[in-house]
């Protein structure tokens, strides 16, 4: 078959018309320093704004089929749950889609190029292409979702006195939720090994949504609609990849890391679902998580949030106050120290290289969106949490 022959002129004529789209970078790279000046504009215009409708609207489409049976997918085996058309994660396969799509396509260029079978006019407008795809998809993220990092603090939204506090404070509200960590414990399933394990984490992650409306109705602040957390087939990748969970704003879906123990999976399910509400940073979204989970009214899921507040202050308290933190472990049941021992001794088994590599890209990540800490930010939650209960050593 004969094949029409392209003209030099034929090649660069497109060249020249997707070069004005390479503007779309600068633009991605540019809107977070322009969202973070001005907070109060971004949180009446976009957070409360735009991104309700954006978010129903994204949800709605993706679980129009889930609405009536979706709780009947997690009564089937978990892989089979998983990878249903109810139960899959729609991110989980658009990354593999994006992946293997751009792959594929440099690959097969980068061969036409050396076997001559495609021009370098023709490489250099293939370039292109994916370097406006790269764009598209940057502005995409801050339309979908980003734009959230540049709200007002949690701090401000909710009123929060955010101090310097003496040791003795934090001290408090270890032994506080050591309490509640202890009593919760008394209530949840175990493993053969007496851990703390629950078999079916999607019965679970449906009851979250339902915890969400408990608090809101206590703080309109969390007002919204959440859906149940996906599981992700690829789950003993992200903890290899040290990841808990993972917010798509693409797809709106919380997904999580299902391999991971059980001690804090619930709570993980709810920090991806308080990213689903447009809470960006991560000490907001743990924070929020926890608040979400002990207003649950399912003793597994509380005890997840107790034990998600007590291991980040437990382990500031570490930081500054070793004695004191070694007189707060005392306090811990045989039950709540054999749960910690197995969560331990897990991520042990994946520390590693690849770890670090994903932990340095995260903490890329977050900085770029004006989280200065860096992955750090993780442990600020205990800020959020000694303001919210504002507890005195005396009381």
């Amino acid at each position: 078959m004969n094949t029409k022959e392209k003209s030099p002129e034929g090649i660069k004529k497109p060249i020249l018309v997707k070069l004005p789209f390479l503007l779309l970078i600068p633009l991605g790279l540019w809107f977070p320093s322009l969202a973070s000046r001005h907070p109060l504009t971004v949180e009446r215009l976009y957070s409360r704004g735009i991104y309700p409708y954006i978010s129903r609207a994204r949800s709605a489409s993706l679980s129009a089929v889930n609405l009536g049976i979706h709780p009947t997918v997690h009564q089937l085996p978990r892989p089979v749950a998983e990878a249903s058309l109810l139960g899959f994660s729609v991110a989980e396969f658009f990354v593999y889609f994006v992946i293997l799509g751009v792959l594929i396509a440099v690959m097969a260029n980068v061969v036409g190029l050396i076997r001559r079978k495609k021009s370098p006019a023709a490489f250099l407008s293939f370039l292109l292409s994916l370097a406006i795809f790269a764009g598209v998809m940057l502005n995409l993220f801050y339309i979908l979702w980003g734009f959230n990092y540049s709200r007002p603090t949690l701090y401000q939204l909710a009123g929060l006195e955010v101090k310097a506090r003496p040791d003795e404070e934090l001290q408090a509200l270890c032994h506080k939720l050591s309490a509640d960590a202890n009593e919760l414990r008394r209530s949840v399933p175990e493993d053969e090994n007496r851990v703390f394990h629950i078999a079916d984490y999607g019965k679970y992650f449906d009851k979250i949504p339902a915890a969400y409306e408990r608090l809101s109705q206590s703080n309109p602040l969390f007002a919204g609609r959440v859906y149940p957390a996906k599981g992700v087939m690829a789950s003993e990748g992200m903890s290899w990849a040290g990841i808990c969970g993972i917010f798509m704003p693409f797809t709106a879906e919380a997904n999580v890391n299902t391999h991971q123990p059980s001690l804090l999976l619930l709570s993980s399910a709810a920090h991806e679902n308080a990213h689903s509400l447009g809470f960006a940073r991560e000490d907001e979204a743990n924070f929020i998580a926890y608040l979400a989970c002990i207003s649950s009214e399912d003793p597994s899921i509380r005890y997840s949030g107790a034990m998600l507040a007590l291991i980040n202050c437990g382990n500031a308290l570490y930081k500054s106050a070793p004695d004191k933190a070694a007189a707060l472990r005392e306090t811990y049941s045989d039950a709540v120290l054999r749960d910690i021992a197995a969560y331990n001794q897990y991520w042990d088994r994946y520390e590693g290289q690849v770890e670090e590599a994903f932990d340095s890209i995260n903490d890329s990540y977050l900085k770029f969106n004006l989280q200065e800490n860096g992955v750090k930010s993780y442990g600020m939650m205990v800020d959020l949490m000694l303001a919210y209960y504002d507890i005195r050593p005396d009381q």
